[in-house]
């Protein structure tokens, strides 16, 4: 009888094995993230005179692409302007940042969150919680959002 059968009974080397199999297949598997926030417009940003909360939308799908969806109602001047844009990138993960390129520069999304203008975007997601999350580039915080 072999040694590890004399110390070890079969189950117990089989739990093993399927823990190492199991970990070493989630170590190659994509990493999708999403998560969501209000970004709130102060007057002084949206140049109408009141304060409006807008919906964002990130995700990071573990292919090598991700979305902003940004969207909501401005109420300026007494009129509603619906804002819907999109911002398509792609991305490549350096370390504990993710190195943004955008598909285009000239959004919406650009005007309320201008730090999405540079060419060159790191961005850091880091966990606060069991749902929320900081996202920070390599400059200043960008937005806390909640994932589901």
């Amino acid at each position: 009888m072999s040694l590890i059968r004399q110390r070890y009974p079969g189950w117990a080397v089989a739990v093993v094995l399927s823990l190492c199999i199991l970990w070493f297949g989630n170590t190659n598997k994509r990493q999708d993230f999403s998560c969501r926030a209000q970004l709130g417009m102060e007057p002084i940003i949206n140049q109408c005179g009141s304060r409006n909360l807008l919906d964002l939308f990130m995700a990071i799908n573990g292919n090598g692409e991700g979305y902003l969806l940004l969207s909501g109602k401005l109420r300026c001047e007494g009129k509603d302007q619906t804002v819907n844009d999109i911002l398509d990138f792609d991305y490549e993960k350096e370390g504990r940042y993710y190195d943004l390129h955008l598909r285009k520069k000239d959004t919406v999304i650009n005007k309320f969150l201008p730090q999405l203008k540079d060419e060159k975007i790191m961005i850091k997601i880091r966990k606060l919680d069991r749902q929320r999350y900081l996202l920070s580039s390599n400059k200043h915080a960008l937005l806390v959002c909640t994932s589901e």
